[in-house]
Protein backbone atom coordinates (compact mmCIF):
# COMPACT_ATOMS: atom_id res chain seq x y z
CA UNK A 1 0.00 0.00 0.00
CA UNK A 2 2.62 2.41 0.70
CA UNK A 3 4.37 1.77 -2.95
CA UNK A 4 7.72 2.56 -1.73
CA UNK A 5 10.70 0.14 -2.04
CA UNK A 6 12.25 0.68 1.30
CA UNK A 7 11.29 -2.52 2.35
CA UNK A 8 12.10 -4.75 -0.82
CA UNK A 9 15.79 -4.42 0.63
CA UNK A 10 16.33 -8.04 2.15
CA UNK A 11 14.28 -9.42 -1.14
CA UNK A 12 16.84 -8.10 -3.47
CA UNK A 13 19.97 -9.18 -1.58
CA UNK A 14 18.98 -12.62 -1.38
CA UNK A 15 18.12 -13.00 -4.92
CA UNK A 16 20.26 -15.69 -7.34
CA UNK A 17 23.82 -13.41 -7.87
CA UNK A 18 22.93 -14.16 -11.53
CA UNK A 19 19.46 -12.41 -11.15
CA UNK A 20 18.95 -9.01 -12.33
CA UNK A 21 16.14 -7.21 -9.81
CA UNK A 22 14.68 -3.58 -10.52
CA UNK A 23 12.80 -2.27 -7.55
CA UNK A 24 10.07 -0.25 -8.72
CA UNK A 25 8.60 2.45 -6.39
CA UNK A 26 5.51 3.91 -7.44
CA UNK A 27 4.26 7.48 -8.09
CA UNK A 28 3.60 8.82 -4.60
CA UNK A 29 0.45 11.09 -6.30
CA UNK A 30 -1.45 7.63 -7.62
CA UNK A 31 -3.66 5.42 -6.28
CA UNK A 32 -5.97 4.47 -9.34
CA UNK A 33 -5.09 1.18 -10.84
CA UNK A 34 -6.05 2.04 -14.26
CA UNK A 35 -3.86 5.10 -13.80
CA UNK A 36 -0.77 3.16 -12.40
CA UNK A 37 -1.28 0.86 -15.55
CA UNK A 38 -1.65 3.45 -17.61
CA UNK A 39 1.78 4.88 -16.32
CA UNK A 40 3.87 2.16 -15.97
CA UNK A 41 2.93 0.09 -19.45
CA UNK A 42 4.98 2.95 -21.51
CA UNK A 43 8.31 3.14 -18.68
CA UNK A 44 8.36 -0.25 -16.95
CA UNK A 45 10.43 -1.78 -19.83
CA UNK A 46 9.17 -5.03 -19.64
CA UNK A 47 9.98 -7.49 -22.18
CA UNK A 48 9.21 -11.15 -23.19
CA UNK A 49 12.23 -12.53 -20.47
CA UNK A 50 10.71 -10.34 -17.90
CA UNK A 51 9.74 -12.01 -14.38
CA UNK A 52 7.00 -9.41 -13.14
CA UNK A 53 6.78 -9.98 -9.11
CA UNK A 54 3.96 -8.00 -7.08
CA UNK A 55 3.20 -8.33 -3.51
CA UNK A 56 -0.24 -6.91 -1.40
CA UNK A 57 -1.61 -4.00 -3.11
CA UNK A 58 0.62 -4.44 -6.27
CA UNK A 59 -1.08 -7.39 -7.17
CA UNK A 60 -3.76 -5.51 -9.39
CA UNK A 61 -1.16 -3.61 -11.03
CA UNK A 62 0.83 -6.65 -12.44
CA UNK A 63 -1.98 -8.38 -13.88
CA UNK A 64 -3.26 -5.21 -15.40
CA UNK A 65 0.47 -5.00 -17.04
CA UNK A 66 0.39 -8.82 -17.35
CA UNK A 67 -2.29 -8.93 -19.62
CA UNK A 68 -1.23 -5.66 -21.72
CA UNK A 69 2.35 -6.87 -21.99
CA UNK A 70 3.35 -10.62 -22.38
CA UNK A 71 5.99 -11.09 -19.96
CA UNK A 72 8.11 -14.43 -18.96
CA UNK A 73 6.20 -15.43 -15.53
CA UNK A 74 3.70 -13.34 -12.87
CA UNK A 75 4.22 -13.93 -9.27
CA UNK A 76 2.21 -12.45 -7.03
CA UNK A 77 2.40 -12.73 -3.04
CA UNK A 78 -0.12 -12.44 -0.59
CA UNK A 79 -2.17 -10.12 -3.28
CA UNK A 80 -5.70 -10.72 -4.86
CA UNK A 81 -7.59 -9.96 -8.44
CA UNK A 82 -10.69 -8.55 -6.57
CA UNK A 83 -11.23 -6.36 -3.55
CA UNK A 84 -9.89 -8.78 -0.17
CA UNK A 85 -13.05 -7.18 1.98
CA UNK A 86 -16.49 -5.90 1.54
CA UNK A 87 -16.78 -2.84 -1.15
CA UNK A 88 -19.08 -1.08 1.69
CA UNK A 89 -15.84 -0.22 3.90
CA UNK A 90 -14.20 1.89 1.17
CA UNK A 91 -17.54 4.23 2.50
CA UNK A 92 -15.11 4.51 6.05
CA UNK A 93 -13.48 8.15 6.46
CA UNK A 94 -10.08 6.72 5.35
CA UNK A 95 -8.26 9.98 4.87
CA UNK A 96 -8.85 10.43 8.83
CA UNK A 97 -7.94 6.50 9.64
CA UNK A 98 -4.89 7.05 7.12
CA UNK A 99 -3.78 9.57 9.84
CA UNK A 100 -3.79 7.12 12.40
CA UNK A 101 -0.12 5.88 13.22
CA UNK A 102 -0.57 2.07 13.11
CA UNK A 103 0.26 0.37 16.26
CA UNK A 104 3.08 -2.20 17.18
CA UNK A 105 0.47 -4.70 17.76
CA UNK A 106 -1.64 -3.55 14.50
CA UNK A 107 1.64 -3.57 12.72
CA UNK A 108 2.32 -7.62 14.03
CA UNK A 109 -0.55 -9.30 13.36
CA UNK A 110 -1.71 -7.63 10.09
CA UNK A 111 1.87 -6.90 8.47
CA UNK A 112 4.90 -8.83 9.60
CA UNK A 113 3.82 -11.48 12.70
CA UNK A 114 3.98 -11.74 15.94
CA UNK A 115 8.23 -12.61 16.32
CA UNK A 116 9.02 -9.60 14.38
CA UNK A 117 11.91 -8.16 15.86
CA UNK A 118 10.94 -4.47 16.96
CA UNK A 119 13.22 -2.45 14.69
CA UNK A 120 11.06 -4.40 11.66
CA UNK A 121 7.71 -2.95 13.23
CA UNK A 122 8.99 0.41 13.80
CA UNK A 123 10.41 0.32 10.26
CA UNK A 124 7.17 -0.65 8.62
CA UNK A 125 5.92 2.39 10.60
CA UNK A 126 7.73 4.66 9.51
CA UNK A 127 6.93 3.56 5.54
CA UNK A 128 4.26 4.36 6.48
CA UNK A 129 4.85 7.74 7.97
CA UNK A 130 6.65 8.31 4.32
CA UNK A 131 3.29 8.34 2.31
CA UNK A 132 0.64 11.33 2.11
CA UNK A 133 -2.54 10.33 4.57
CA UNK A 134 -4.72 11.16 1.02
CA UNK A 135 -2.83 8.73 -1.11
CA UNK A 136 -2.91 5.78 1.34
CA UNK A 137 -6.54 6.66 1.74
CA UNK A 138 -7.28 6.56 -2.08
CA UNK A 139 -5.19 3.19 -2.75
CA UNK A 140 -7.11 1.77 0.36
CA UNK A 141 -10.49 2.80 -1.56
CA UNK A 142 -9.02 1.82 -5.01
CA UNK A 143 -8.44 -2.34 -3.22
CA UNK A 144 -11.66 -1.84 -1.73
CA UNK A 145 -12.88 -1.39 -4.93
CA UNK A 146 -10.42 -3.37 -7.87
CA UNK A 147 -11.70 -6.59 -10.18
CA UNK A 148 -9.28 -7.46 -12.28
CA UNK A 149 -10.72 -11.26 -12.80
CA UNK A 150 -11.05 -10.35 -16.72
CA UNK A 151 -7.51 -8.98 -17.18
CA UNK A 152 -6.27 -12.52 -15.21
CA UNK A 153 -8.14 -14.47 -17.38
CA UNK A 154 -6.35 -12.97 -20.48
CA UNK A 155 -2.66 -13.35 -18.91
CA UNK A 156 -0.90 -16.14 -20.37
CA UNK A 157 2.47 -16.34 -18.57
CA UNK A 158 2.74 -18.88 -16.17
CA UNK A 159 1.53 -18.06 -12.42
CA UNK A 160 3.25 -18.53 -9.16
CA UNK A 161 1.28 -17.30 -6.27
CA UNK A 162 3.45 -17.38 -3.01
CA UNK A 163 1.02 -17.27 0.08
CA UNK A 164 1.92 -16.65 3.72
CA UNK A 165 0.59 -19.81 5.91
CA UNK A 166 0.52 -16.71 8.43
CA UNK A 167 -1.19 -13.89 6.42
CA UNK A 168 -3.77 -12.13 8.31
CA UNK A 169 -4.50 -9.53 5.70
CA UNK A 170 -5.23 -11.28 2.43
CA UNK A 171 -7.06 -14.55 3.26
CA UNK A 172 -6.80 -17.78 1.27
CA UNK A 173 -9.92 -16.76 -0.66
CA UNK A 174 -8.37 -14.15 -2.02
CA UNK A 175 -5.84 -16.95 -3.54
CA UNK A 176 -8.84 -19.20 -4.28
CA UNK A 177 -10.70 -16.28 -6.22
CA UNK A 178 -7.21 -15.94 -8.67
CA UNK A 179 -7.01 -19.74 -9.33
CA UNK A 180 -10.50 -20.09 -10.92
CA UNK A 181 -10.14 -16.68 -12.77
CA UNK A 182 -6.66 -17.83 -14.48
CA UNK A 183 -7.17 -19.37 -17.72
CA UNK A 184 -3.59 -20.76 -17.00
CA UNK A 185 -2.31 -23.06 -14.06
CA UNK A 186 -1.44 -21.24 -10.91
CA UNK A 187 1.10 -22.79 -9.03
CA UNK A 188 1.07 -21.97 -5.61
CA UNK A 189 3.91 -22.18 -3.07
CA UNK A 190 2.94 -22.08 0.55
CA UNK A 191 5.51 -20.11 2.96
CA UNK A 192 5.43 -19.60 6.67
CA UNK A 193 5.15 -16.43 6.89
CA UNK A 194 3.18 -13.34 7.72
CA UNK A 195 1.89 -10.75 5.10
CA UNK A 196 5.35 -9.21 4.44
CA UNK A 197 6.46 -11.84 2.86
CA UNK A 198 9.39 -10.97 0.78
CA UNK A 199 10.61 -8.63 3.66
CA UNK A 200 10.57 -11.72 6.68
CA UNK A 201 11.25 -14.61 4.66
CA UNK A 202 13.08 -13.44 1.06
CA UNK A 203 15.66 -16.57 0.84
CA UNK A 204 12.46 -18.59 1.21
CA UNK A 205 10.54 -16.54 -1.28
CA UNK A 206 13.37 -17.24 -4.10
CA UNK A 207 13.66 -20.55 -3.16
CA UNK A 208 10.01 -21.12 -4.65
CA UNK A 209 10.56 -18.44 -6.92
CA UNK A 210 13.89 -20.71 -8.27
CA UNK A 211 12.09 -23.92 -8.19
CA UNK A 212 8.88 -22.83 -10.38
CA UNK A 213 11.01 -21.03 -12.76
CA UNK A 214 12.64 -24.11 -13.34
CA UNK A 215 10.15 -26.50 -13.46
CA UNK A 216 8.86 -24.23 -16.40
CA UNK A 217 11.93 -23.71 -18.02
CA UNK A 218 12.18 -19.95 -17.63
CA UNK A 219 15.46 -18.02 -17.90
CA UNK A 220 14.43 -14.05 -17.41
CA UNK A 221 15.25 -10.53 -15.16
CA UNK A 222 12.93 -10.09 -12.10
CA UNK A 223 11.09 -6.94 -11.87
CA UNK A 224 9.30 -6.66 -8.63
Amino acid sequence: MHGTTKLMDDFAASAPHDARVDLVALPAHLADYDELASHFAPTLELAADSILIAESFSGPLAILLAARIKVAALVLCGTFAKAPYPRVLSGLPLALLARVRPSSSLVRFFIVGARAPESLVTQVQSVVDMVPAETMANRTRSALEVDVRGELARCTSPILYLRGTGDHLIHKWSLETIVRAATVPVSVANIPAPHLLLKTSPREAWRAINAFLEDAGIDGDAAP
